[in-house]
């Protein structure tokens, strides 16, 4: 079994994982609860303080010490720097991930399997941590907003638009930053501290979105971040952070868990929007008939009169 006198060596977080598996078996009951949920959860390591860490690990404070120790750290922030630094590290390239699967390809069927149970996965640890109050706050600032804007550029411009249509077809002061034309400036402008915007953007972050975001707060604006990290720069500027996460086994970051938080915030926002939304929402619809927005014919069985 490994000890103090062992002087383990663990310089980045595939060593820890590595090492917390070899000795995981010579570990007492405690520690061996504290080293699942560090294997099992390694977000959470990096996010959260050490009691806070202890209380979902579902042990006392001072076995997370323990086990950092075990590790040959000095201590639990020692030991903690090396999933921040995991989460806060840059991803494999596309190409990369790419290659890999490519290299699987013929080997199993799973794959599609995979993707389906991250995305669950995904769905259930966000809301999880992301609670209800944290989005009802959301939408508090959004009922308060004189106007709302929004940005996801990239992989994250469906989460954008999604709520952007939602959103203006009860309210009429929405509006998508997407930059068409290159008008990003100028989309932005009037912006001030009774708007609120909000902002999607994962690892690797687009920069013209941090600029957009680092632009609104300094003009007084009501930051949501929808993000991979409290250590986004999205982060940093928000008046509330929605942490989702986005792994995938495909080469491209998964955005369902970003996705399903933006239509419980624009479920959450029309509920609480009182019955002038509710008449606009009618007069769009009515707008759409005009237009037969829909394809609505009943299909008829061939040969009917």
């Amino acid at each position: 079994m490994f000890g103090r006198n062992d002087a383990i060596s663990v310089a980045n977080y595939q060593d820890v994982t590595t090492t917390l598996e070899a000795i995981y078996g010579g570990l007492s009951p405690q520690l061996r609860l504290a080293a699942r949920y560090v294997l099992d959860r390694p977000d959470d390591v990096a996010l959260h303080t050490m009691r806070r860490l202890a209380a979902l690990a579902g042990v006392h404070p001072t076995t997370m010490v323990r086990l950092a120790r075990r590790m040959d750290y000095p201590g639990f922030n020692a030991f903690r720097d090396v999933f921040r630094e995991r989460l806060s590290g840059a991803r494999s390239r596309y190409s990369s991930r790419a290659r890999a699967l490519q290299q699987r390809r013929g080997q199993d069927g799973s794959l599609a399997e995979e993707v389906a149970a991250a995305d669950l996965d995904n769905l259930r640890a966000s809301f999880e941590a992301i609670g209800a109050d944290r989005m009802q706050r959301c939408a508090d600032i959004l009922h308060g907003a004189e106007r709302i804007y929004l940005i996801g550029l990239r992989g994250c411009f469906p989460v954008a638009f999604y709520l952007h249509y939602a959103c203006s077809m009860f309210r009429d002061d929405v509006v998508l930053i997407d930059g068409a034309g290159g008008t990003l400036a100028d989309e932005m402008r009037g912006v001030g501290s009774r708007d609120a915007l909000i902002a999607i953007s994962f690892s690797p972050y687009t920069r013209e979105t941090v600029g957009v975001v680092n632009y609104a707060a300094s003009h007084g604006a009501r930051i949501i971040a929808i993000t991979d990290s409290v250590l986004s720069p999205l982060a940093s500027s928000a008046a509330e952070a929605l942490i989702v996460r986005s792994d995938s086994p495909s080469f491209f970051q998964s955005i369902t868990a970003a996705q399903s938080v933006a239509q419980a915030l624009a479920a959450l926002v029309v509920a609480g929007a009182g019955d002038e939304a509710i008449a606009t929402l009618a007069e769009r619809e009515r707008q759409l008939d005009s237009f037969n927005a829909y394809w609505d014919d009943v299909p008829t069985r061939f040969g009917a009169q």
